[in-house]
């Protein structure tokens, strides 16, 4: 009779101390140390939001992520994973979607975030249409396949991407020195060809759930842009495996880095560049400190 008595206690403390939100106690943990971690000039902080938690998507790996560098903080195709955890976001200049799945995008979770951190929102036109009214207009801008923008000192590249909605892009985005390549969960398409520079990241589609990804698609896609490090989205173990597999096994220069949920990473083979006007400007400054440092008047006027 004690033994039955004592079953309901023990079944309490059970569900009391069971973490039912572990994973949103974590992410939210995993943001604050995001925000908080110190990026230097010259570094590119990214973390990956992990596999998707509720619904149909449940278990696959996501394809959206957080870039921080010393000047600018963005997210890419982050659907309704950060859902939960609005409070902790504390800035964002952009947020990026290339289009309207639910996997890579969610209307609520979007304008939630975008009302805590009044951050622009650049999106394909289908997503741009879904948002309309609901965020304000000036910060609401639809890019268009082929098309190149400017906001808040970070440019865009839009190209069509080959997926089975209405208007899919994929994306090279520009950020203080640093050419992020984002490939949605596209198939390949030939426009990847002309992409000019080498970018720094790509972001590539491995697989699952996308009917349009593949471990050979992430390659093809990797090949055109080139990147020093690569880190594929989507895909279950094995299909990562295969995708590393490939690049591992071509002439690429290129480092593969398979992504931990809210780990915080900073490849040191990312260096940014700058235009020659940046160098022109800096040189110039180091010119006149220098000058200035041997002009004995200039020096005399600082001593006591």
């Amino acid at each position: 009779m004690k033994i039955l008595f004592l079953i309901p206690f023990i079944i309490l403390i059970l569900i009391i101390s069971t973490p039912s939100f572990a994973v949103e106690r974590f992410s939210e943990d995993a943001l604050t140390s995001f925000y908080t971690h110190d990026v230097q000039m010259g570094e590119l902080a990214i973390m990956w939001l992990g596999n998707h938690q509720k619904g149909s998507l449940e278990g696959h790996a996501s394809a959206g992520f957080l870039l921080k560098t010393s000047n600018h903080i963005i997210a890419i195709d982050p659907s309704s994973l950060l859902f939960d955890d609005i409070d902790s976001l504390d800035r964002l200049d952009v947020i990026f979607i290339t289009h309207d799945h639910g996997d890579h995008f969610d209307p609520d979770a979007t304008i939630a975030m975008q009302t805590k951190t009044d951050s622009f929102v650049i999106a394909d036109p289908t997503s741009a249409s879904m948002l309309s009214g609901k965020i304000l207009e000036d910060k609401l801008i639809a890019i268009e396949s082929n098309e190149q923008m400017t906001i808040s000192e970070i440019t865009v590249d839009a190209y069509a991407a080959d997926h089975p909605t209405t208007t899919p892009l994929v994306y090279v985005i520009e950020l203080d020195g640093f050419r992020i390549f984002h490939g949605s969960d596209s198939g390949f398409v030939e426009d990847l060809k002309n992409i000019e520079s080498r970018v720094h990241v790509a972001f590539v589609p491995a697989g699952d759930p996308s009917p349009t990804a593949s471990p050979q698609v992430a390659f093809e896609m990797t090949k055109a842009t080139n990147p020093y490090v690569v880190i594929p989205m989507h895909g279950n173990s094995q299909q990562m495996q295969e995708f590393t597999n490939l690049v591992e096994g071509s002439d690429l220069q290129t480092t593969v880095t398979i992504p931990s949920a809210f780990e915080i990473i900073i490849p040191s083979q990312v260096v940014p560049e700058f235009g020659l006007l940046s160098v022109v400007v800096l040189s110039s400054g180091i010119g006149m400190t220098i000058y200035l440092l041997r002009n004995k008047n200039f020096v005399n006027m600082f001593r006591i």
